[in-house]
């Protein structure tokens, strides 16, 4: 009973060894950035988020056959 515990506990150890080193963490220097003065702060702009807004007003069912027609030449 005491080595099936034994073994359970190792277990995760050995594989764990097994394992390749991890990758590093990615640099947050810009995070801290508003707070030190001697890093460089990313700019940042105003984005209009409905620039690209395409006015489509509501209209009627129209017979399918003829909607498909007319994309069938897109």
């Amino acid at each position: 009973m005491t080595f099936k515990y034994l073994f359970v506990g190792a277990m995760p150890l050995a594989l764990s060894a097994c394992m390749p080193p991890p990758t590093p963490l990615p640099d947050t220097a810009y995070i801290a950035a508003p707070a030190t003065v001697t890093v460089a702060a990313r700019q940042t702009g105003y984005v209009n988020p409905i620039q690209n807004y395409t006015v489509r007003p509501v209209v009627d069912p129209a017979d399918w056959r003829e909607s498909n027609k007319s994309q069938a030449g897109l």
